[in-house]
C-alpha cells in the first residue's frame, strides 16, 4: 500500500482552505455578485477566461449543450446561497470539468476528443447535469452547500511499468462534504471545520478516493452526518470501505459523546448490543451469527451512530465483524432503534431529537 504523504496533498488542501476562508470572510452576504446573471456568465464555457479545454467544449455542439444543462442547474441552485457560495459553485464546476477531461484520457486540453473520448465526456457531462441539481439542500433551517474536491491524474509511467505496462484508467478523486452557507456564526464555523474532509492519498499514490455523505438530522441542537468512503486502485490489493458519522452539538460546537445520549450505568450498552445482534441475524439469515463481542464493541461507538428524527441508527461497516470480508456484506449493516424503545436509557438532558418527552 502506498505511503500517505501530507506534502503531496498540500495543493488540494490549500485550495480547500482558501475556499473556506473566502466563505468566512464574506460572512454569508448575498449581493449582485451572486445574481443568476453573474453566476451564469461565470459558468459560461465560452467566456474569455474559461480555459483551453472549456473553449474546446464550447466549440463542440454536443458537449456545449450538455455543459449548458449543468450551468442551468447550478444557476438555479445559486439562488439559495451567498456570494461566496456562488463563487464555490463556479470553482467546483471548473475543477470538475478539468477532472472530466483527464478521466476521459484527453492529455492535451487543446486537442479535439476522439470518438471514444467524446462518448466518455458526454456520459460524464450527463451525470454531472443530474448531480448538479442536488448541490444545495435546505434542511432544518440550514442551507447546506456541497463542497467538492474533484481531481484526476494519469497513472505514472513507473506504476504502469510495475503493473506490466497494463492500460490503467486515470486515478480519480471525488471527495464531498456539507458546508453551511450564510452567516458564519462561531457555531456554524465550528461545524464546518469538524465535517470538512481532506484527501488521504496523493494522486501519485494511484488510489481512487470517493467520499460521499448523507445528513441524518439537522436542527438547532445537533446535526448528524454519515460519511461513506471508498478506496481502490492498482496499488491496493482490495477495495477498502469505511463509514464514519460526525454528529455535532451546535450549542457547544463539539462532537456528540455517549454521555450526551445515555444515562450512565443504565445498562444501555447491553440493551443496544442485544437489539443489534438480533436485528443483524434477521437481516443476514445466510451468514453465521457475528460474535457478541464484535457487536458490542461496534454498537457502542458514537462515531457509528447516525442520529435521525425517530431513530438511533447503529452502523456496522464492512469488516467490522469477525468473518466479514471487505465485500461481505458489501455495504455493511444498519440497525435502527426507535427513541421510544430507548426511553428508559436516555439522558433527560440530551439534545433534540434524542431527548425524551417530558
Amino acid at each position: 500500500m502506498p505511503v500517505r504523504s501530507a506534502n503531496s496533498r498540500a495543493g488540494a488542501v490549500a485550495v480547500l482552505l482558501a475556499l473556506i476562508a473566502c466563505n468566512d470572510a464574506a460572512n454569508g452576504a448575498k449581493t449582485e455578485a451572486s445574481s443568476a446573471e453573474r453566476v451564469a456568465a461565470a459558468l459560461d464555457v465560452c467566456g474569455e477566461d474559461a480555459g483551453a479545454f472549456a473553449q474546446n467544449v464550447c466549440g463542440n455542439r454536443a458537449l456545449a449543450q450538455l455543459d449548458n444543462q449543468v450551468r442551468e442547474a447550478l444557476v438555479a441552485e445559486s439562488a439559495s446561497v451567498s456570494d461566496a457560495g456562488a463563487q464555490l459553485l463556479v470553482q467546483n464546476q471548473n475543477r470538475w470539468r478539468e477532472a472530466a477531461r483527464v478521466s476521459c484520457r484527453i492529455v492535451d486540453p487543446d486537442a479535439a476528443p476522439t470518438p471514444e473520448q467524446q462518448r466518455c465526456l458526454e456520459n460524464e457531462f450527463r451525470a454531472r447535469a443530474r448531480d448538479a441539481q442536488n448541490t444545495v439542500q435546505e434542511i432544518g433551517g440550514y442551507t447546506f452547500q456541497r463542497m467538492e474536491l474533484v481531481d484526476a491524474a494519469p497513472i505514472s509511467a513507473e506504476i504502469a511499468a510495475n503493473m506490466g505496462g497494463a492500460d490503467i484508467d486515470p486515478i480519480e478523486r471525488d471527495i464531498r462534504f456539507p458546508r453551511i452557507d450564510g452567516p458564519q456564526t462561531p457555531e456554524i464555523r465550528r461545524f464546518n471545520d469538524l465535517v470538512a474532509q481532506q484527501p488521504q492519498y496523493a494522486l501519485a499514490d494511484a488510489v481512487n478516493e470517493n467520499v460521499d455523505y448523507r445528513i441524518g438530522f439537522a436542527g438547532p441542537e445537533l446535526i448528524s452526518v454519515r460519511f461513506d468512503s471508498r478506496y481502490d486502485g492498482p496499488t491496493l490489493a482490495n477495495v477498502a470501505k469505511t463509514i464514519r458519522v460526525i454528529t455535532v452539538l451546535m450549542t457547544d460546537g463539539r462532537p456528540l459523546t455517549e454521555a450526551d445520549v445515555f444515562r450512565a450505568d443504565s445498562g444501555w450498552r447491553d440493551f443496544i448490543s442485544a437489539r443489534a445482534l438480533a436485528e443483524i441475524q434477521r437481516q443476514l439469515p445466510d451468514y453465521p451469527p457475528p460474535p457478541r463481542r464484535d457487536v458490542y464493541e461496534t454498537a457502542t461507538k458514537p462515531h457509528l451512530w447516525l442520529i435521525t428524527e425517530r431513530n438511533l441508527v447503529l452502523i456496522f461497516p464492512p469488516q467490522s465483524m469477525t468473518g466479514w470480508t471487505y465485500a461481505d456484506p458489501a455495504e455493511g449493516v444498519e440497525v435502527a432503534i426507535p427513541w421510544t424503545e430507548l426511553r428508559a436509557y436516555l439522558n433527560p438532558a440530551a439534545p433534540a431529537p434524542i431527548r425524551p418527552p417530558v
